[in-house]
């Protein structure tokens, strides 16, 4: 009899804690109450002017240099002839490019203001911040997963 009440102390147990730990494993939405809302405007940028530059070939020059003929020992082929050798050497030379800067202005188109808000929320009296694109009015939905809450947009 205290074996079976142990037992079953022991799974209540379990069966607590294993549904503690499944409420952070869960993943569902909710809705919290707007404590402040701050409305962030980011000002249009203005159009810029750069300069590009690149350099581009133009001509390309080759000059020869010396070149001669020298003559090697001759050798000795498995027919047993014998042959003669000769190699060209080429020394020197050299080719020349020219390059051009070309450069060009790029103008940049100006961006528009952007406005953000910067919105604190109550979720189970805990205070959350997070930058949303509209204006949240008096309630937000949340996304809760794993114990981190964040807004649902």
């Amino acid at each position: 009899m205290k074996r079976l009440s142990q037992s079953i102390v022991a799974i209540l147990g379990l069966m607590l804690a294993g549904s503690a730990f499944a409420r952070y494993q869960d993943s569902y939405f909710d809705y919290a109450r707007v404590v402040s809302v701050d409305r962030i405007v980011i000002p249009p940028s203005e159009p810029r002017t750069t300069e590009e530059c690149w350099k581009e070939p133009v001509q390309q020059s080759s000059y020869p240099g010396t070149s001669y003929r020298r003559d090697l020992p001759p050798v000795v082929t498995n027919d047993g002839e014998v042959a003669s050798r000769t190699e060209y050497v080429q020394e020197g030379g050299y080719t020349e490019r020219t390059v051009e800067e070309h450069c060009r202005e790029r103008r940049t188109a100006s961006l528009p203001p952007e406005v953000f808000y910067d919105v604190v929320y109550d979720y189970r009296n805990q205070e959350y911040h997070d930058r949303i694109r509209h204006d949240p009015g008096s309630s937000v939905r949340v996304h809760v997963e794993n114990g981190y809450v964040e807004i649902a947009e």
